[in-house]
């Protein structure tokens, strides 16, 4: 990745930049899972308090599980932290997000990423805009369970150049995506959404090697003997 790629890739994916987290950052996800946890043990509160139980008993357990649930975030935090700059450190951006500059007309480009989504096993296209992005979803595994969405997008560089951009990043529910941006923010949540076992690195490069690997591909004969040998423009 050239140094002009690199500088626009940063803007588009910030988590690029090796100072992104910052000491004072880890705030935010303590905070987040504080909130959380004391909204978390409301119903568990009342339901302890029609009991009877003493309401200082009832506070020391509310600390001791809200204390549990930020120690093991930051404790995540942690974690996360140490993945992501070991990663960015040792395969720079290519590890979180792939650029490509083709030599053919955006059309052509398009045509060649689409052909390059069926190298990706249990997947779909879920949905697309016409030189402009594609968006396909890749079913999880035995070791992954969540699915993840490849995205595509591209650039017109030139009439005969065209850039590609893929990004790859956990699919959940709206409900958990939700959950996990307002506990750890929007700073941390583009990296805990990439971590994944490396297998968003191996989606970018499935990717990637197809276009290197077909760089005279003739989008006109893709579909070849299906329509009788005819040309498919």
């Amino acid at each position: 990745m050239t140094e002009e790629t690199h500088e626009l890739a940063v803007i588009d994916l910030p988590i690029l930049n090796p100072d992104h987290i910052q000491p004072q950052d880890y705030l935010r996800p303590m905070v987040g899972a504080t909130i959380y946890a004391m909204i978390f043990t409301v119903p568990f509160s009342l339901h302890w308090l029609s009991l009877g139980m003493g309401s200082y008993r009832l506070l020391s357990m509310q600390l001791g599980f809200v204390a549990m649930i930020v120690g093991m975030l930051l404790t995540s935090a942690l974690v996360h932290h140490f993945i992501w700059y070991r990663r960015l450190r040792k395969h720079g951006a290519k590890a979180f997000i792939a650029y490509e500059d083709l030599d053919m007309p955006l059309e052509e480009a398009f045509e060649l990423c689409l052909a390059a989504t069926t190298q990706l096993p249990k997947s779909r296209i879920e949905t697309f805009e016409d030189g402009k992005c594609i968006h396909v979803r890749v079913k999880g595994n035995f070791w992954v369970t969540v699915d993840r969405m490849v995205d595509i997008k591209f650039d017109r560089v030139g009439e005969n150049k065209t850039r590609v951009l893929i990004d790859s990043a956990f699919k959940l529910t709206p409900a958990r995506t939700f959950l996990i941006s307002k506990i750890w923010g929007p700073k941390w949540t583009p990296i805990v959404f990439r971590l994944d076992v490396r297998k968003n690195q191996q989606l970018l490069a499935q990717i990637t090697d197809y276009l290197n690997r077909v760089p005279e591909w003739n989008h006109k004969y893709i579909y070849g003997d299906s329509f009788g040998g005819e040309k498919v423009a």
